[in-house]
């Protein structure tokens, strides 16, 4: 194997292992931010419907086109275009979206309060 070879097969473990290492990193922050768990909240996105309107990555089936894409929620500056994008806020709308905006096409599904505490954990690895 040439030396360039060499490093070039280095460099890729490099990325490879930053790579896990910032994902896990991104879901325990999200977990802890939200005092929910990210990997159950995946499971709820499915549960609640939420692929049906809305496309999010890493969940299967879920490309709806009705509501936004969820790619990068975690790092938009509003949720819905009203609320500054907080865990706080982020629970309110996924409790009551028609309490924060009267005129959203977001039904309110029922999430309770600890279901919401997952939904946001995962949305908040959505980087």
């Amino acid at each position: 194997m040439t030396a360039r070879r060499v490093h070039l097969a280095f460099v890729i473990v490099l990325l490879a292992a930053a790579c896990g290492r910032d994902a896990d990193g991104a879901i325990a922050s999200a977990n802890e931010m939200t005092g929910g768990d990210a990997d159950r909240g995946r499971e709820l996105v499915r549960a609640y419907g939420c692929g049906t309107c809305h496309t999010i990555p890493g969940v299967r089936d879920a490309n709806g086109l009705v509501g936004p894409p969820l790619a990068g929620i975690a790092s938009r500056s509003y949720i819905a275009g009203v609320l500054p994008n907080a865990p706080d806020n982020m629970l309110r709308w996924l409790r009551d979206p028609r309490a924060v905006d009267s005129l959203t096409a977001m039904p309110n599904v029922g999430v309770t309060p600890s279901d919401a505490r997952h939904l946001a954990a995962y949305l908040y690895t959505l980087r």
